[in-house]
C-alpha cells in the first residue's frame, strides 16, 4: 500500500495526538519594573511547530515580585511571588509575562515549561473509532 502525502500527514498528526510532545523549557531573562517579556512559541522553539498548539503551560515564579500573564494576547492570570502555576485547558501560541511590581525580576527567577500532553487511551480509542 502506497502512502500519499496526505496519508503521511494524517498519520503524523495522529502520532502527535497519541504520544504528545516533548517538554519545551525556558528560563526568562531579567524583567525590569513595568516591562515585559513576550514569547512566540514557534520562534522560541522551532521544533515545537509540529506539536502546536501547546496545551500545557507551567510557570514557576521564584522571584519576589508579582507578575501578570497574558496568553495569546489576552489577560489570563496574576502570578504572585513564589508560586508554581499551571494550565492544561487552553491552547498556547504565545505568552507575555508583565512585571507590574515596583522592583525588577532577576534573570532566571521565572521559568516556563510548555508541552502537549498525550491523549488518554480512551480518548485515543474513541478518536480512532470515530475518524478511521
Amino acid at each position: 500500500m502506497r502512502f500519499t502525502t496526505v496519508d503521511l500527514r494524517e498519520q503524523r498528526a495522529l502520532t502527535v495526538l497519541r504520544d504528545g510532545s516533548p517538554n519545551f523549557y525556558m528560563t526568562l531573562g531579567a524583567i525590569n519594573a513595568g516591562a515585559f517579556q513576550y514569547v512566540l512559541v514557534e520562534d522560541q522553539f522551532p521544533k515545537a511547530r509540529k506539536y502546536q498548539p501547546m496545551m500545557s503551560i507551567v510557570i514557576t515564579n521564584n522571584s519576589g515580585e508579582n507578575v501578570d500573564l497574558q496568553i495569546n494576547g489576552q489577560d489570563y492570570a496574576k502570578l504572585p511571588a513564589g508560586v508554581i502555576w499551571t494550565d492544561t485547558d487552553s491552547p498556547v501560541w504565545s505568552f507575555k509575562i508583565i512585571n507590574n511590581d515596583a522592583t525588577n525580576v532577576a534573570a532566571g527567577e521565572i521559568s516556563v515549561n510548555l508541552s502537549s500532553p498525550p491523549m488518554s487511551q480512551s480518548e485515543y480509542t474513541r478518536y480512532r473509532t470515530l475518524y478511521s
